[in-house]
């Protein structure tokens, strides 16, 4: 036989399948590997002095880029993350160690640190779900009205994490490929290898992410072979983008 509910308990339950089904649309986050040119072919190159090393910078200077390199609504753009990759290749006879430093974005006399990947998805996630935590209040509700109609007013009612909570970074897909795609400061390159990943930088609100220009992205680093030797690079944000494929 099939339960019937009265009419509070059949809007309790509505309210809980409601809010459920809020998050369950659009498709899964689909990880892209990165693509990485050899820095001759960039726009943007710059040749470390004393060295055969070359460095290019890549920015992805609209949401649609972003968009094309992280699927989905990552909340990137919206969160103000500016978003670089950066390709380091050698053609030194011998292995070579590159340890950056620092990196940051110089705009307006002012200036913004590189960020770690946590800190992206902290950034990005509310920028991504800025309801969440309507939603989070209207899921409580339900799960707090549901209880009160099934076991009565005196019951203890244990609300768990709901699935409008921000989840930790490694238990999605979207953090993940943060991860995943991060330049580690401390790179070695053999010779005739090139290496690529991304940097990223948190802006305030106050900038307008579509009119960069003057903005740069200054990298200190050491290369250790054959001495340890400091250099500076700068870039002028922003070089093209890569074209949506």
């Amino acid at each position: 036989m099939t339960p019937r509910f009265s009419r509070p308990w059949r809007m309790a339950l509505f309210s809980l399948s409601t809010v459920l089904a809020l998050d369950s649309c659009g498709a899964p986050y689909a990880p892209k590997p990165i693509e990485m040119e050899p820095p001759d072919s960039a726009p943007d190159l710059a040749q470390i002095p004393g060295t055969d090393i070359k460095m290019s910078s890549l920015f992805y200077n609209n949401p649609e880029t972003l968009r094309n390199e992280f699927s989905g609504k990552h909340g990137l753009w919206r969160g103000h993350v500016v978003v670089t990759q950066l390709t380091i290749s050698s053609d030194d006879k011998n292995p070579t160690d590159v340890l950056i430093d620092s990196a940051y974005i110089s705009i307006n006399h002012k200036y913004y640190p590189a960020i770690s990947p946590k800190e992206v998805y902290d950034v990005a996630w509310p920028a991504a779900n800025p309801h969440a935590p309507l939603k989070e209040d209207l899921f409580n509700a339900a799960v707090v009205g549901f209880t009160v109609l099934t076991l009565g007013l005196g019951s203890v009612i244990w609300v768990l994490p709901t699935p409008f909570s921000q989840p930790a970074p490694d238990s999605t897909p979207f953090g993940r490929d943060l991860n995943y795609k991060a330049l580690t400061n401390n790179i070695t390159l053999q010779p005739g290898t090139f290496r690529s990943g991304f940097l990223f930088f948190h802006l305030p609100q106050s900038v307008d992410m579509n009119k960069l220009d003057g903005a740069q992205m200054v990298l200190h680093f050491v290369t250790k072979t054959p001495n340890a030797t400091p250099h500076e690079i700068i870039f002028n944000l922003p070089p093209p983008a890569k074209p949506a494929s």
